[in-house]
């Protein structure tokens, strides 16, 4: 981390425990504490319906349910299991890995990352500015609501997605689970409309887990009309 500054939880639901010290031993478990300060190598691991948010570098992560990561240092994370929400309008540099993937984000944007079955991960852009990196795979753009999964050790991009964007921000707890909206809500909702107005159709499926590189699992969800829908009050439930 920076000498000056480390991440502070801005919110925690339920229960988080901070887990310090690799050798069992000398292990301590805590329960994590609201405006608490993370140094790096401190794994979070969060308990069923638990989440936390992290403000950091003008930045802010969420952790949602069942999940376990930590700063390795100031500008990289790793996501053992379960899913984080990214949300920064500074441009940074940040490094992202898995059990067996890993990859670099340049720019600014707000995003999802996912861990997968089989080691690697997904991204999901909700609104984004930048570009990601791997190994094998080179730079690619990302785009708002096209899903990229990220996989293998030298790690290479697997195929790409277009989710529904709607389906997205009505199920996901990342964003709609905690008392403040994010600060990007602005350009959430633009992608949000420019989505609506580009497809004629709306997808039913968001995508699921993969439990091998090779195989995806999607998951179904009923049709349901947004008419009339108040994307406002959407995002900051």
């Amino acid at each position: 981390m920076h000498a000056d500054q480390k991440p502070v939880s801005s919110f925690v639901s339920n229960k988080i425990e901070l887990i310090r010290g690799h050798n069992q031993q000398k292990q301590s478990i805590s329960l994590l504490k609201l405006d608490q300060e993370i140094n790096p190598e401190e794994i979070i691991a969060t308990a069923k319906n638990s989440r936390v948010e992290f403000s950091y570098d003008e930045s802010i992560w969420r952790l949602g349910s069942l999940s376990v990561g930590k700063w390795i240092n100031h500008n990289s994370f790793f996501l053992h299991s379960g899913c984080l929400l990214y949300c920064s309008k500074k441009e940074q540099v940040i490094h992202f890995s898995s059990r067996k993937s890993k990859a670099t984000f340049q720019g600014k944007g707000t995003f999802i990352v996912e861990s997968l079955e089989n080691g690697g991960f997904k991204i999901i852009p909700l609104e984004v500015n930048g570009t990601i990196s791997t190994e094998k795979g080179g730079d690619k753009k990302l785009h708002s609501s096209r899903l990229l999964l990220v996989l293998g050790s030298p790690s290479y991009f697997g195929d790409a997605y277009d989710i529904d964007l709607f389906l997205l921000l009505k199920s996901s707890r990342l964003i709609k689970a905690f008392p403040r909206p994010l600060p990007t809500f602005g350009k959430i909702k633009l992608a949000l409309f420019k989505q609506d107005l580009r497809l004629k159709a709306k997808y039913n499926a968001l995508i699921g887990d993969a439990q091998t590189n090779d195989k995806l699992d999607i998951w179904a969800l009923s049709d349901e009309s947004n008419d009339g829908l108040d994307v406002e009050s959407l995002l900051q439930k």
